[in-house]
């Protein structure tokens, strides 16, 4: 991914989902700078799915509560998955060799099949879809997984607690972050 793809933008989420074996092993071979990773895919990922947010929301809320929701949500993703990022680089920084690297791609990768559930799940008003979307986020535990197996030569005692970690930043970073800048704009949780 070497320029803005908006056909890879989707394409590697989907396969990240449905064939993480095959997919982290021909991101194992990509020669990616971070700057690059983030600039030329997960933004255009977030604000794809934060647009997407703001779609939904429209057909329930008022366009100024819609926009402002999406606002928040690509500003969340983008900071929670480097927030993400930075720490899982800090973990892993004495216990494998090319730890920058490593926590790049597995933060990054991991945000890019939690953010389009997550921004789905904000977008539909609260309700069953809503909770579906929010339960297939958690799918990027998964993703995760197999890139901590196939990326890392992580000990297998280090593999378990970097799966708890990494899994967790991944996910909270983005929502804590989501929630502040929810009450600091002013921007209610729930739409009544």
């Amino acid at each position: 991914m070497k320029k803005l793809d908006i056909k890879g933008i989707f394409t590697r989420p989907r396969k990240l989902l449905l064939h993480p074996e095959t997919e982290w092993q021909v991101i194992g071979r990509e020669n990616i700078e971070g700057i690059e990773l983030f600039k030329n895919f997960l933004v255009p990922l977030s604000m794809l799915s934060s647009v997407c947010a703001i779609l939904l929301r429209l057909l329930s809320t008022s366009p100024l509560y819609a926009i402002g929701t999406g606002i928040i949500l690509f500003m969340a993703s983008v900071v929670g998955s480097y927030i993400a990022y930075r720490v899982t680089r800090e973990y892993l920084s004495n216990k494998v060799a090319e730890a920058n690297r490593m926590a790049l791609r597995l933060a990054v990768y991991s945000s890019a099949v939690f953010i389009p559930f997550h921004c789905l799940s904000s977008g539909f008003s609260e309700g069953f879809i809503s909770q579906l979307m929010a339960i297939c986020s958690l799918l990027c535990l998964r993703t995760l997984y197999v890139g901590l197996n196939q990326l890392t030569a992580l000990d297998v005692q280090y593999r378990k607690s970097a799966i708890v970690i990494i899994g967790l930043l991944v996910i909270v970073s983005p929502i804590i972050i989501q929630q502040l800048l929810m009450i600091m704009f002013r921007i209610p949780t729930i739409y009544a």
